[in-house]
């Protein structure tokens, strides 16, 4: 065999391994008609990134960059309220103000009247941004949402890459661009069409009947006030220190992109890694930047750009899916109420906080991020076992076929009979274990990990009181007539 032979066989194997499995993280798994609410969450992002004001401005005593938090967090507010029928019309009235309101960004000269008019902007972007939070959660599937998040921080490495360093594009950014992507947006609103309450599935399906509600949406949401206060901090601590360099940054950002798929859908890994490269890149790569080179603060800015990116796609990659598994709308409302937190309170709290230690302010940030990520580290048994290892797959489920709804009911016989008390996902794992199949054939037939079949089996086997496969045949078999011997 040839060396080309040899390569060719290695690319379509990796090619192969993409597409054609059926794990949930498969490309194979995007669905192309459901392109509008795909990209609505990252448009809605990308939109309420334009800024058209003077990031240097102060009213009273607070920055602009500030300010424009306060009204984002009162529009995630909003949500908190608006009954779930209103959410499809409330999105497209928001964007509808935020189309009227974009081209007095640049057609007012006035710094404050600028200001303000981003502010009222800012205001309905939030409403948008939730809106399209509810559908990123509800509506979308493991891979749509990771590439969602994926496209989000590609827009931010060419902002950190070319934005900053060229002038004509600052222009375009300031002028037609923003009315580009204005446009586009609002085609995207409304080719939802007709789709109705597109932010929760079918409650009557048979998989939302059986799916088992995840207690980790709330550890998820609270990791996601760690997140923010940690990036703020960090943040504060790059302004004050002016350490961070745009380019270098943005390759970081690029590299985290690369890395979280190769993690992801190359070795079948699940987010917990990614979580602590996160915190180790971003505490590695802001110490480094302290150190006054430019070999340092250029090396140190990569680093802390791939960290910064891995921690923003992987914490809303989290809460969505989190937040999904609950088909609870309440944590959806939970999660509104905690960003309008963060936005209104952490960030206002403790920028004023470090206007009043302004002589070292930048070692108190340090520290509140050094004791945070302690805490993180801290929590990553109690993560791994109750966030990172849970089942959020989109995944098949044995009531909906019809060749293993004798088998199912049996073992859900015995779930009761000796109150088991199995999940609805051990109890499927259960029955396919009874068949014969192997852990490896399982995560095929229910498109999900074998980590995740491995993770249930293990609780299964616990909750049997047995500790193999040999002790499963010997208690719960089949017989020669296929009739379960209990």
């Amino acid at each position: 065999m040839n060396e080309k032979t040899v390569l060719s066989n290695g690319l379509g194997s990796i090619i192969d391994k993409i597409f054609k499995t059926r794990d949930e993280l498969s490309v194979r798994n995007i669905r192309i008609g459901l392109l509008p609410l795909f990209l609505i969450f990252p448009m809605t992002v990308i939109l309420g990134d334009f800024r058209y004001f003077n990031l240097n401005i102060v009213v009273a005593g607070f920055q602009s960059y500030e300010l424009m938090l306060y009204p984002l967090g009162l529009g995630w507010l909003v949500l908190l309220i608006a009954p779930k029928r209103f959410i499809i019309p409330l999105l497209r009235i928001a964007a509808f103000c935020c189309a009227l309101l974009l081209p007095f960004q640049f057609l007012i000269y006035d710094d404050i009247g600028r200001l303000a008019v981003f502010m009222a902007f800012q205001f309905f972007n939030g409403i948008c941004a939730a809106c399209a939070f509810s559908i990123f959660c509800f509506k979308l599937n493991n891979i749509e949402r990771l590439l969602g998040m994926a496209m989000i921080l590609f827009y931010y490495v060419l902002y950190y890459i070319f934005y900053r360093e060229f002038e004509a594009v600052q222009e375009i950014y300031k002028t037609w661009g923003g009315a580009v992507v204005m446009v586009l947006y609002l085609v995207l609103i409304f080719a939802l069409g007709r789709i109705k309450e597109a932010f929760l599935d079918d409650e009557n399906s048979p998989a939302v009947q059986h799916v088992e509600k995840v207690s980790g949406a709330k550890l998820v949401i609270l990791l996601h006030i760690i997140y923010y206060t940690i990036m703020c901090m960090i943040n504060y601590i790059e302004m004050a220190e002016k350490i961070i360099y745009s380019v270098p940054y943005g390759l970081g950002q690029l590299l985290s992109i690369i890395l979280i798929f190769s993690i992801m859908l190359f070795f079948n890994s699940n987010a917990l890694y990614i979580w602590i490269m996160y915190l180790v890149f971003s505490l590695a790569g802001i110490t480094i930047c302290i150190f006054d080179s430019y070999a340092s603060q250029f090396t140190g800015s990569l680093v802390y750009g791939a960290g910064d990116g891995l921690g923003y796609i992987i914490i809303y990659y989290l809460c969505a899916g989190a937040i999904k598994q609950s088909k609870s709308l309440k944590m959806y409302r939970l999660f509104c109420l905690i960003f309008f937190i963060e936005y209104f309170f952490i960030s206002g709290i403790l920028s004023r906080v470090f206007d009043y230690y302004s002589g070292s302010s930048h070692a108190i940030a340090l520290v509140i991020v050094l004791v945070l990520s302690s805490v993180c580290f801290l929590l990553i048994p109690l993560l791994q076992k109750r966030l990172f290892e849970t089942d959020w797959t989109d995944g098949l489920y044995l009531k909906g076929m019809k060749k293993y709804a004798q088998n199912l009911a049996e073992t859900e016989a015995i779930n009761v009979r000796e109150d088991l008390k199995l999940t609805g996902r051990e109890n499927e794992i259960f029955t396919l274990l009874l068949t014969g199949m192997s852990p490896k054939e399982i995560a095929y037939t229910l498109n999900i990990r074998y980590y995740t079949v491995n993770f249930h089996r293990n609780n299964l086997y616990r909750k049997l009181g047995i500790q193999s496969r040999a002790e499963l045949f010997v208690k719960y078999g089949y017989n020669e007539h296929g009739k379960n011997q209990t």
